[in-house]
C-alpha cells in the first residue's frame, strides 16, 4: 500500500467511511463515532462543491443525534450517512476504472 497524505480532509473520509460501515447503534458504534467527532472537529467546514460536502452536513447529524442521546435519530442521520458515503465511494470507484486520479 502506498502511502497518503494525510490531510483533516481525509482523516473525516476514512472516519466516516469507518461508521458507514460499523454495523450497530450508539453504544456499538461508540469509538467510531468518537474518531467521526474529532475528525470534524479537525475539518470543519467543507466547501460546498466539495464532493464531501453532503456526507459532512450527515456527519455532523449523526454527532449531533448522538450528543442528544436520540437512538432514533442518530440511527436515521447514520443510514443516511452511510448513503452518502457509498455515493462518494462509488463515484470514486468509476474514476478509478477509467484511470482517473480518485
Amino acid at each position: 500500500m502506498r502511502p497518503v497524505a494525510r490531510t483533516a480532509r481525509s482523516v473525516f473520509v476514512i472516519s466516516a467511511t469507518a461508521l458507514a460501515l460499523h454495523k450497530g447503534g450508539m453504544t456499538l458504534c461508540g469509538g467510531t463515532i468518537m474518531a467521526l467527532r474529532d475528525a470534524l472537529d479537525a475539518f470543519p467546514r467543507a466547501a460546498s462543491d466539495d464532493e464531501v460536502a453532503a456526507a459532512h452536513g450527515r456527519a455532523r447529524e449523526v454527532i449531533l443525534a448522538r450528543l442528544a442521546g436520540d437512538e432514533v435519530a442518530f440511527n436515521a442521520a447514520k443510514y443516511a450517512l452511510e448513503v452518502e458515503m457509498a455515493a462518494l465511494w462509488a463515484l470514486r470507484a468509476r474514476a478509478y476504472a477509467r484511470g482517473a486520479a480518485a
